[in-house]
């Protein structure tokens, strides 16, 4: 008799048609367990036992009392294979079709509230209507608007930009400690070396020589970089540490915020007290301070909003916390390229941070942009004593 082969779409066609029974028909007994091998997942489980992957969910729920994680199965757990029969992960009948729809509700009137004799004036006097009031605009004072905005008393200066913004050393001997690096062994094991700590890693510290730090210190992780001549370095921060426990002669730290790339080998230093001044308006000042600036703190070309740059006066001079200047172009001949130049407001800067002879401050907001070392900042406002 001759050898008939039956491919898979063949039998498959007969398994359609009934010509030939599933084995679950033909009397083999279903299993009502699974002892976990090595290599097991649930999704292959459900495949062999359920004949659908898609329904591991199923066996997970049947086990929550053996697995505490659907994701980490061990070699040795027996598992209950029972469920619904029938059951599978995408329906086999199609979604009925919606009910139809029943006709709309009438909709409701507009209710039209009462117009002030003022607005109707105002609404009145304005171009663009058709007739029927559709296509009304009001009229925005821009400059009432801004001038809302100066005078409202708002939240000037907060922690977050006060410890992210760094400063110059201006020379200064700072204690510096030194980041070691997560502490060992790592939850998710970084093939680099010098790979980036994110928050809440446990961190191990080496104090600055002779120093100690204490249970619940903050620290602040910095870059320090080359900074403009005679004023020191840049310290640009990347984080903070809270000290949680020690660890024989070196401290274990918590990352509590990161404000940039924290790798081991970066400088610690205790972290400033923060003197948070409330919710209070700017007074303008008249005749204010003067100085120019020295570098931005990311050697950037052009200015943006947000940007940090250090200014040559500081703490000696009065300037405080929160002080509002502006950038101006300085009048007069630039290049003898170009034509001269006149009086210009650039941008407007906030002070964040103040030491001796210099200060830290944040682009507000840019007029135009190529503000370059030693243009010239004016104090415009300040903060209540």
């Amino acid at each position: 008799m001759p050898r008939m082969t039956i491919s898979r779409s063949n039998l498959s066609l007969m398994l359609t048609l009934g010509l030939v029974a599933p084995a679950s028909a033909q009397g083999t007994p279903k299993a009502t367990s699974h002892t976990v091998q090595k290599g097991d997942t649930l999704w292959d489980i459900a495949r062999a036992a359920l004949g659908d992957p898609f329904l591991w969910p199923q066996i997970y729920k049947l086990n929550t009392d053996v697995v505490e994680n659907p994701h980490w199965i061990y070699p040795g757990e027996v598992l209950r294979l029972e469920g619904a029969a029938g059951q599978t992960a995408v329906p086999t009948t199609d979604t009925p079709a919606p009910p139809p729809r029943t006709a709309p509700m009438p909709a409701a009137s507009p209710t039209v509230m009462p117009m002030s004799p003022a607005s109707a004036m105002d609404q009145g006097s304005q171009g663009g209507d058709d007739g029927l009031g559709l296509f009304r605009r009001r009229r925005v004072d821009v400059q009432g608007a801004f001038n809302t905005y100066r005078e409202t008393k708002f939240h000037p200066l907060r922690a977050g930009e006060f410890y992210s913004a760094g400063f110059l050393t201006e020379r200064d001997s700072l204690p510096w400690g030194e980041l070691l690096g997560p502490v060992t062994p790592e939850q998710i094991e970084s093939g680099r070396s010098r790979a980036a700590v994110q928050a809440y890693t446990l961190v191990g510290m080496r104090p600055a020589s002779g120093a100690t730090y204490s249970i619940n210190d903050t620290l602040v992780v910095v870059d320090r970089r080359e900074g403009p001549i005679g004023y020191g370095e840049i310290i640009v921060p990347t984080g903070m540490v809270r000290v949680v426990s020690q660890n024989g002669s070196q401290t274990v730290g918590q990352v509590i915020a990161v404000y940039g790339p924290i790798r081991n080998g970066q400088s610690l230093m205790p972290a400033e007290k923060f003197t948070d001044p409330g919710s209070a308006a700017y007074q303008p000042v008249a005749k204010g301070l003067e100085g120019h600036m020295l570098v931005s703190r990311d050697l950037r070309e052009l200015r943006h909003p947000q940007e940090v740059i250090f200014i040559d006066i500081g703490r000696k001079d009065g300037v405080a916390p929160g002080d509002l200047f502006e950038a101006r172009r300085t009048a007069g001949p630039q290049d003898k390229t170009d034509a001269d130049a006149i009086e210009e407001k650039m941008a407007v800067l906030q002070v964040i941070h103040v030491r001796n002879r210099t200060a830290t401050v944040k682009v507000l907001n840019v007029i135009s942009p190529d503000i370059k070392p030693g243009t010239r900042v004016v104090q415009v406002a300040k903060l209540p004593s």
